[in-house]
């Protein structure tokens, strides 16, 4: 929260931190109910960050990516859509249609904010050991649409993606993680 209070304050904005939901099984938020089948996600009308604590453990058991930074990669990336609904991205999107390439979009911007985050958090504050960054590139890696549904259902349909392919995760959260530039994380104006 310190790193984008910091980049919005350079900006001339203010940052509004989210409220954090802990959860295991199933919580109810604004955005409707949710099980732990859902994992971590933001709500936005309520600006709150819901984390499935077994999705953690999950992560490392099922997934392969275990660490530190896998864990905090994905909270920094629910954290992503709460910067971007403060900085308007969820009302300029609304304006048009939201199909799953939409949606892609949305999350790949997630995963960049999360690289911006991991950035600052190297630079400005000393909290990146070595190998976390690779950790959080595993992460993004294991939990693309194209390897979860490789998993789930034998054979990989790309018009269904909601989140990006593996390589897409993780190439954002790389841009991210190099740049540390929320600006270089336009994923509406990139092809």
């Amino acid at each position: 929260e310190d790193v984008w209070t910091d980049i919005f304050a350079r900006s001339g904005r203010t940052y509004e931190r989210p409220k954090l939901v802990l959860f295991s099984g199933e919580t109810r938020s604004t955005c409707g109910l949710a099980s732990a089948a859902v994992g971590p996600f933001y709500c936005e009308q309520d600006r709150k960050v819901y984390l499935d604590l077994s999705f953690f453990q999950e992560l490392s058991s099922r997934f392969g990516a275990s660490g530190d930074f896998a864990d905090a990669y994905v909270i920094a990336h629910e954290v992503g859509h709460h910067v971007q609904n403060l900085l308007g991205t969820f009302d300029r999107v609304a304006r048009y249609r939201r199909d799953n390439a939409t949606s892609v979009r949305l999350e790949l911007q997630a995963d960049c904010y999360a690289g911006v985050w991991g950035f600052h958090a190297y630079r400005d504050r000393h909290m990146i050991e070595p190998g976390d960054f690779e950790e959080g590139l595993r992460a993004a890696a294991a939990i693309g649409d194209d390897r979860l549904q490789r998993m789930s259902q034998g054979q990989v349909s790309p018009e269904t993606f909601t989140h990006g392919s593996s390589r897409d995760r993780a190439g954002w959260l790389r841009r991210g993680l190099e740049s540390g530039d929320p600006n270089r994380c336009d994923t509406f104006g990139s092809e």
